[in-house]
């Protein structure tokens, strides 16, 4: 099962998207989206060798008065080194990000609605670095969100957020019983810069993602996955005048449901898969929605 936990891990080490549906944040909006720092192997750093890799995906969430849709994909491309920093492989990668966002109210009886198509802000990986102790595995990695993404401050919905991210992040893999078992989580802390078209920062987040899966046979893996997301400092600057910082650490929810995986044989290469659906609970002033997400990776 090493084979296939490998090319899961180096597949995803993360993917992060602007996420119309989280009110906290300027806009209500943050770069995490729950689900996307894998599942199955989330500490496992990879064989070397260079990675190629697909997320697809389709987020939608109501309520009474709003209704919010985001369909999204993220190509990317991963290269784990042979180089060795601090006893742990190397590795970096980048991920460009497209999406299309709809988004619609209604308020005393009328309706408004907006869509947005394009590019994203794209998720760069410039270093992780692994370690393995018999069946226990870290991946420390940092990842950066540059505002590559359209952005007009005058617009309902962006495409970008007109600010840069730096994602700081550990994540734990123990697989115990020859590989059979697999309890993986990830912890990140997210810093924001300001919005300086608004002169808006939106303030610290933190986001914890785990999975709990069984491999029935060491193609095909069954288990749950989920997350917790939620804003721990306040918002500042100049566009909070008037607002009460306190009032804007807001946003907090928690997401759960099935995850799939399988690796299949294609010539001399395997293809790893990879499906979940992801139910949001807990939900606190935030749009409490669904995520189904399909992932494919590739090793060269």
């Amino acid at each position: 099962m090493k084979i296939t936990k490998n090319l899961l891990k180096t597949t995803v080490i993360i993917f992060l998207a602007s996420s119309a549906s989280v009110n906290a944040a300027e806009y209500g909006s943050s770069q995490y989206l729950p689900g996307f720092y894998g599942d199955f192997g989330m500490g496992i750093g990879g064989a070397s060798g260079t990675y190629l890799s697909n997320f697809f995906g389709y987020n939608w969430a109501e309520n009474t008065t709003d209704k919010s849709t985001l369909l999204f994909e993220l190509p990317g491309i991963m290269h784990v080194s042979e180089t060795k920093i601090l006893g742990g492989t190397y590795s970096g990668g980048f991920f460009p990000y497209v999406l299309r966002n709809t988004y619609a109210t209604t308020n005393n009886g009328i309706k408004q609605e907006s869509q947005r198509a394009g590019a994203g802000d794209m998720y760069g990986v410039p270093i992780s670095l692994s370690w393995q102790w018999e069946n226990l595995y870290f991946l420390a990695f940092e990842g950066i969100v540059p505002p590559t993404g359209s952005y007009n401050k005058d617009r309902v919905l962006n495409a970008g957020r007109n600010s840069w991210t730096f994602d700081n992040n550990l994540s734990v893999t123990w697989s115990p019983d020859e590989g059979k078992y697999d309890l993986s989580m990830t912890f990140g802390y997210m810093v924001n810069t300001e919005n300086k078209a608004t002169r808006y920062r939106t303030g610290d987040e933190i986001h914890i993602d785990y999975s709990a899966g069984y491999y029935i046979t060491p193609s095909l893996g069954v288990g749950v996955t989920g997350s917790y997301y939620r804003q721990v400092t306040a918002d500042s600057g100049e566009g909070i005048d008037g607002i009460n910082p306190a009032d804007t650490i807001q946003g907090e929810y928690s997401s759960i449901g099935p995850v799939v995986t399988y690796t299949a044989k294609m010539g001399d290469r395997d293809v790893s898969f990879s499906a979940k659906w992801l139910h949001e609970y807990n939900v606190n002033n935030h749009i409490a929605g669904d995520y189904a997400i399909l992932r494919t990776g590739l090793k060269f």
